[in-house]
Order: structure tokens, then C-alpha cells, then sequence
């Protein structure tokens, strides 16, 4: 064990420790806690994305908590945080929070992310004690592929591209992205990414991931220009999926037009952020009860 695993563990009873493929009967076990609409990831998927940044908390022999993080530019993004449901208000959570923030200062990360559900009010409560505020207003939609031409037609100067890594902090400072997005993306293989620009400047941006399939970044300035990046998807969704789930952040005009062409809101939530060195000020530490 390294030191910093070993001082993560002096403020819990629980054994956090880094996921391995072998952990994918208890991720599939875990999952369904989360209560969203993503297909449950396979074993390869778990093995190969997953696991080589998440963590296990165990009580003994038991499992009693999974996280999965990982860095989105300069931002650790939280992506999954569970507690099973038979050992909840133990401290858990707060565990592999801290486990978290620890492993974010190590990689020289100052900030952190995530989306939670606003109903989730014990992880609200959580992650508010963890030095995390509410930033924006997050929604997850479901689209036929049919209905994409049903959006306003975009500008006639409207040009779509692919986007090469030499284009992204230009287009993620014009469209609001935070430094970094799109390099964090690219880490994923077999992700496309497509712009939309008048008279060479960007107007639009989707990143589409195939097997899910779905756009975790969709940015657009008007609804014509997102209908023209989500047109040039089309070539590359898959012929068995009817449908692309798309993230929206912090854009209620789009949304409202999507849902006026048929799209489905299948989540909301909450993006909250913070310094991750706010942490132990905030008071995001084992109860009492909790301690060696």
C-alpha cells in the first residue's frame, strides 16, 4: 500500500481500495441505486472504462460502496457515487468522498464536479458538506433520430465539421466549454466530434459516443445549429438504436425546443462544484462514530 491509501483509510472503518475487472458482479449489483435510464455497462465496458478509476469500499468482506471518478480538464468529475442501500447513514459516502478529494489533490487537482439528482437530498446534503455548491441546471433527453429534422433548418453559411484536438480550446472557449472538456473526451476511443461554424466562427459542437449511444457535450447557439451537428451523427448511429440520449447544461431554450420535436426528458439534475481543498474546512469527515 502506498502512504496515501494507507492515511485515506485512518479515517474510516472501511477499506477503500482501487476496482479491478473482478468487481463487475458487485458494479452490477451497485448499479441500479443510481435509478437512471443508462443501459447497465457491460463487463468490458466496466473493465476497460470504469474500473481503472474507480474504488471499492468494503467492511470486512463485504462491499458496501463504489465511486468512479475521473478527470475532465481541470475538474475531477465525480461520476458515480453509491452506498448499498443496507448500509446507508454509516459514513460511507463520506468515505469515498474524502478517499476522492485525496486522490484529486495527488493528480493536482483543485476542482471537482458532479450532477445529482435534486430529489437525492442525503447526497445533496453530502456533497454540500464537501465544499460542493450548485452551479447550473443539468437535463438528460431521449430523441428519435427521425426527429432531428423536425428542428428549425440551420443558417445557409452553416458548415459541419470534424473537430481534430487542434480545434478544441478554441471551440471550447467560444461555445462555454471548460478547459480541458474536450481532451477528456478524447481519452474515450471511438467517440466522434463535430462543429458547426459561420464564416469560420463556432457556432455548435457534439461530442457522440456510438456504443452508448449518446452526447454527453451538445452545445449550440440556436436550435438550427444543434439540428446541423446532430444531422451529421447520422452516418454514425447505430442502425439497432432508434434513439440518442443527449446532456444539455444549463440551456432551457434548447431544451424546449427538443422537447417540442419529440424529445423525452429522462433526468434532471443538479451540477454542483467546488474546491476540492475544501474538503475538510467544509466538514465533509467520518461522524465521530465513524473513527479509529
Amino acid at each position: 500500500m502506498d502512504e496515501r491509501y494507507v492515511r485515506s483509510n485512518l479515517s474510516s472503518r472501511f477499506v477503500l481500495s482501487d476496482a479491478t475487472a473482478a468487481d463487475y458482479r458487485a458494479f452490477v449489483r451497485l448499479f441500479p441505486e443510481l435509478a437512471v435510464p443508462d443501459p447497465l455497462p457491460s463487463a468490458e465496458r466496466f473493465a476497460k472504462v470504469i474500473a481503472p478509476q474507480a474504488i471499492f469500499a468494503r467492511d470486512g468482506d463485504t462491499i458496501v460502496g463504489y465511486a468512479w471518478s475521473r478527470p475532465r480538464g481541470e475538474r475531477l468529475h465525480v461520476v458515480h457515487v453509491i452506498t448499498d442501500p443496507a448500509h446507508r447513514r454509516r459514513g460511507v459516502g463520506r468515505a469515498l468522498m474524502l478517499e476522492l478529494s485525496q486522490r484529486a489533490q495527488v493528480a493536482g487537482l483543485r476542482r471537482w464536479m458532479l450532477n445529482v439528482k435534486p430529489e437525492n437530498v442525503a447526497a445533496l446534503e453530502l456533497y454540500a458538506e464537501c465544499g460542493m455548491k450548485v452551479v447550473l441546471e443539468c437535463v438528460q433527453l431521449r430523441l428519435a433520430w427521425t426527429n432531428i429534422a423536425k428542428l428549425p433548418k440551420p443558417p445557409a453559411n452553416t458548415a459541419i465539421h470534424t473537430l481534430a484536438p487542434s480545434d478544441d480550446s478554441r471551440v471550447e472557449d467560444a461555445l462555454g466549454l471548460a478547459p480541458g472538456d474536450f481532451s477528456t473526451c478524447r481519452a474515450f476511443p471511438g467517440r466522434v466530434f463535430l462543429g458547426a461554424s459561420g464564416d469560420g466562427v463556432p457556432l455548435a459542437c457534439v461530442v457522440f459516443d456510438p456504443a452508448y449511444p449518446g452526447a454527453p457535450v451538445l452545445r449550440a447557439r440556436s436550435p438550427g445549429h444543434a439540428r446541423a451537428v446532430l444531422e451529421g451523427l447520422l452516418p454514425h448511429a447505430p442502425p439497432q438504436h432508434e434513439r440518442l440520449f443527449m446532456l444539455l447544461e444549463g440551456d432551457p431554450a434548447l431544451e424546449s425546443t427538443l422537447v417540442g420535436v419529440g424529445a423525452e426528458v429522462t433526468m434532471r439534475m443538479l451540477r454542483m462544484e467546488g474546491d476540492v481543498e475544501d474538503v475538510g474546512n467544509a466538514g465533509c469527515s467520518p461522524p465521530a462514530a465513524e473513527r479509529s
